[in-house]
């Protein structure tokens, strides 16, 4: 203890430094009191605005991402109905042409056996005529030829 008196003295120390010393720590405490305690909620206050925003920002990017892949399954889900229902329509449409195909080729094919049945009537009555007066040449070539 001695010697921190030594020093103390030597330094130029006397009763004022433990005056001095009592008012920094008053005036350390009520400076804490009043301006290191509001400089303290500044810095949690900004800390909070700034770097716990960082995890909010996180929070809404995955809620963002998640948001796109729902809007991206229902896009594609939506161009899967789309595409079922050009799909059926168009093969509805093919079976209707189909079907309107089929009874004009039946309608055409009966058309034409009518007229194919038609044309082989005449072939035949001209057939018949043919071989009538084929008999009549036959008959008037055997009677020249005999005369």
């Amino acid at each position: 203890m001695d010697t921190i008196l030594n020093i103390f003295k030597s330094l130029g120390a006397d009763i004022t430094f433990f005056y001095q010393l009592a008012l920094v720590i008053i005036f350390y405490f009520a400076l804490k009191m009043s301006l290191f305690s509001k400089l303290q909620e500044v810095l949690d206050l900004r800390e909070n605005k700034t770097t716990k925003l960082d995890g909010n920002a996180n929070k809404k990017f995955a809620e963002a991402e998640q948001l796109s892949l729902k809007y991206k399954t229902e896009l594609d889900k939506a161009n899967q109905e789309a595409y079922s229902i050009v799909s059926q329509k168009r093969n509805e449409s093919l079976t209707l042409q189909k079907k309107k195909v089929k009874e004009v080729e039946a309608r055409l094919n009966s058309e034409v056996d009518e007229k194919r049945k038609e044309f082989m009537a005449e072939l035949e009555v001209h057939k018949t005529n043919i071989l009538k007066e084929a008999d009549s040449l036959s008959s008037e070539l055997v009677n020249k030829l005999t005369n």
